[in-house]
């Protein structure tokens, strides 16, 4: 974070005027079984020829109609131009959110270079976030700068975050363990809010129609000043969107929902050098899945219902030591009270008048599955002292922080009697970091950071050094190399506390004894090139990078004893991630944009992993699984004239592997192709007043899996590719 004074001389903002930049390049794919990269490669070339084989970079993203540089924080906590950081870092602005309807996180970031995101579940619709082709858990959420994200909220968190209450999202790929501590490996996801600059009111609507249901959000944001020039914001939104069943077997795919929430932020100005912020969101979401959805859900053959209470606040003030060095102490905590149940009666018939009706097996099943509830309690408080000065050519970030994070996970029954404890425990890790942006000349920065960790759950100190060299030989081309390490901590991850469901049986995960701490290495070079003789009309921008993992965590097939079905996670030896980008964008008029681009990654682990074992058979395999090899992004922009744009994306996504665990087989997807369009209209007001109505389609080929598991016994982990079907919507904006 920065302090105003900064803000007010470097900030650009995303939002607000037409913007005719758009997002580029391609998602990461990992995850295969045998070789079909020549094929995967061919489509990818294809995909790309069709939408003009150029793709655009992640800096022309928020590029603003008077091309002013965008400011971005993320990769090093220090204000720099896109362009400038040492650390590439890809932002999605607001024309993206607006263009694409996105109502969430996960919505936008399926426009983003090198991100994907992918459901988990056909019951409740978990959605992970995947950077460099690691699942989730290998990247780190942040809240305007904070790690408020544990692994309990990251199980619905990316749509939990409504993408009209979102200015923008900086994204920076590779390992930023140095600076945000575990949990960073892949990279990290940084949602910035919305910051008013006077009084006002934002109000958003948007409608959808989806897979034949109506759904519904809305939100308001009110805005006033302050004597002295401080801004404090109050907001409320809620979403309502029905259970939605694609397949016809009466289970849904799509969960039904109802959420709601609020909060107050703002920044007061205590003295000429002092400035408090302060922050509280309010989120409850209430998200069931299954079937039977008028009984109660341990009536259900299929059910999962979570019933989420979220609250997250923090407190920082930043003093100002000098013209050149500044302060910064900061406050954060975030509860979650959660209430589940995962389950069901199975393959019973429930209905006295349909043939097999048997009411004593009927009977036996409720008793199981009345006592498939669950209750969950996190608490996690964060606190961090951080001092940033510059001293000639250095830019110095020195820092401590604290974290600490109470999980209590049980079994309860329908009448909230407590069965068991699943999880119960503490954690903390306590880090500190040093960080030097380094100004050899006007043409080179070096940058050096490390960062020492100790961990409630690990003997010892873990180091955790970064190097990164920014280097422009001229004004067309910049080189960027980093390097980069980074540790997980064998603590609750979102696998834990989401419970698969296979039939009507919950699958929970378990660490195994003397699980060790999973380490990264990561290298990435990477160039951006914007010749001088296209006026800035042409961008072309590209990396390859190297991740290697000692000690990864591995969750195994599915196992059963006296305790249920379970996985377990141990430590599977090494594994690396090995990918490359490529990605350009050209102005073809001032009112005409096209961009495309591609990804290829493979990640795999360096021996065989067991992923499905039974009486009879086991598999094998050394890749990552539901990650394509392939993936890429088309889009056009075209400005019709001040007051109305239009929006065209084309997604490909490259066949990957999935495992079926009811039937112990693996099979590979086909790729799908999916298009987005739409149109907005910017009605003026007086002065800067302005009414944004976008009407479009998302997915508009209906691609998405076709082969989902149906009926009672199916298998909830069987799912993948886009998160939804062919939708119609109509979002409108107004900023008053």
């Amino acid at each position: 974070m920065i302090g105003r004074a900064e803000l007010a001389g470097l900030k650009a903002r995303v939002s607000g005027k037409p913007v005719l930049a758009f997002l580029s390049g391609a998602e990461h794919a990992s995850g295969r079984l045998s070789g079909a990269g020549g094929r995967a490669r061919r489509r990818l070339m294809a995909c790309l020829a069709m939408t003009g084989g150029l793709a655009l970079p992640a800096q022309l993203m928020a590029e603003e109609a008077d091309r002013r540089a965008d400011i971005v924080v993320t990769g090093t906590r220090t204000a720099r131009s896109v362009r400038d950081a040492p650390i590439r870092t890809d932002v999605v602005g607001g024309a993206i959110l607006q263009s694409t309807g996105s109502r969430n996180l996960a919505d936008a970031l399926d426009y983003l270079p090198g991100a994907r995101s992918e459901s988990n579940c056909q019951n409740c619709n978990t959605t992970e976030i995947q950077l460099l082709g690691l699942p989730g858990a290998y990247n780190q959420i942040l809240l305007d700068g904070l790690p408020l994200v544990t692994g309990v909220a990251a199980v619905y968190g990316v749509e939990q975050l409504p993408a009209v209450l979102i200015d923008r999202i900086e994204v920076m790929k590779g390992g930023g363990s140095a600076l945000y501590g575990p949990g960073a490996l892949a990279g990290v996801v940084n949602v910035l809010p919305v910051k008013p600059t006077r009084s006002g009111l934002r109000a958003s609507i948007d409608y959808a129609r989806l897979g034949g249901a109506n759904a519904l959000t809305g939100s308001v944001m009110g805005s006033f000043a302050l004597p002295g020039g401080d801004i404090v914001s109050l907001y409320v939104q809620g979403a309502s969107q029905p259970a939605v069943d694609l397949n016809g077997d009466g289970y849904s795919e799509l969960a039904r929902l109802r959420q709601k929430g609020g909060g107050i932020r703002g920044a007061i100005t205590l003295t000429s050098l002092t400035q408090l912020k302060f922050d509280y969101q309010y989120t409850d979401e209430r998200r069931r899945g299954g079937n039977r959805f008028d009984q109660a859900p341990y009536l259900a053959n299929i059910a999962e219902a979570i019933d989420s209470r979220i609250h997250r606040a923090s407190l920082s003030l930043d003093h100002r030591l000098g013209d050149r060095t500044m302060a910064t102490v900061t406050y954060a905590l975030s509860r979650i009270s959660r209430n589940s149940f995962y389950g069901g009666l199975g393959d019973v018939e429930t209905d006295p008048e349909m043939p097999g009706f048997d009411s004593g097996r009927l009977a036996r099943a409720i008793a199981v599955s009345r006592r498939q509830y669950g209750t969950t309690r996190d608490t996690l408080n964060y606190g961090e002292l951080r001092l940033a000065t510059s001293r000639g050519a250095h830019e110095l970030q020195i820092g401590v922080q604290a974290r600490s994070e109470k999980v209590d996970d049980r079994n309860v029954d329908v009448d909230g009697t407590v069965l068991g404890t699943l999880t119960s425990g503490s954690f903390s890790t306590v880090g500190a970091f040093v960080q030097d942006e380094w100004t050899l000349s006007s043409a080179a920065r070096l940058l050096l950071g490390a960062r020492v960790d100790r961990s409630s759950v690990l003997d010892g100190l873990i180091l955790s050094p970064r190097i990164g060299l920014w280097w422009s030989p001229d004004s067309a081309w910049v080189i960027r190399a980093n390097w980069s390490s980074g540790y997980r901590a064998p603590e609750i991850f979102s696998e834990d506390v989401h419970v698969a469901v296979l039939g009507a049986a919950p699958v929970r995960v378990r660490n195994a004894p003397r699980l060790a701490p999973e380490r990264a290495a990561s290298v990435s070079l990477g160039f951006d090139w914007r010749p001088n003789w296209s006026d800035g009309r042409l961008t072309v921008d590209g990396q390859v990078y190297l991740t290697r993992l000692r000690d990864a965590f591995m969750l195994g097939g599915i196992l059963q004893d006296a305790g249920g079905l379970f996985q377990l996670r141990d430590n599977a030896g090494g594994s690396r991630v090995l990918g490359a980008e490529i990605n350009a964008s050209l102005r073809i008029t001032e009112r005409l944009r096209v961009a495309a681009g591609g990804a290829w990654i493979d990640a795999r682990y360096d021996s065989p992993q067991k992923i499905y074992q039974s009486a009879t058979r086991q598999i094998f395999t050394r890749g990552y699984l539901k990650s394509p090899h392939a993936t890429a992004v088309g889009q056009m922009s075209w400005t019709l004239s001040q007051s109305l744009e239009a929006f065209l994306a084309l997604r490909y996504i490259g066949s990957m592997h999935v495992l079926n665990n009811r039937l112990g087989v693996v099979r590979s997807t086909p790729a799908l192709l999916v298009a987005d369009m739409s149109a907005t209209r910017h009605v003026h007001l007086s002065g800067d007043r302005e009414v944004d109505i976008t009407i479009g389609l998302r997915n508009i080929t209906d691609a998405r899996q076709r082969d989902l598991e149906t009926g009672p016994i199916r298998d909830s982990d069987y799912v993948y590719g886009p998160r939804g079907s062919r939708t119609m919507f109509v979002q409108a904006r107004a900023h008053f």
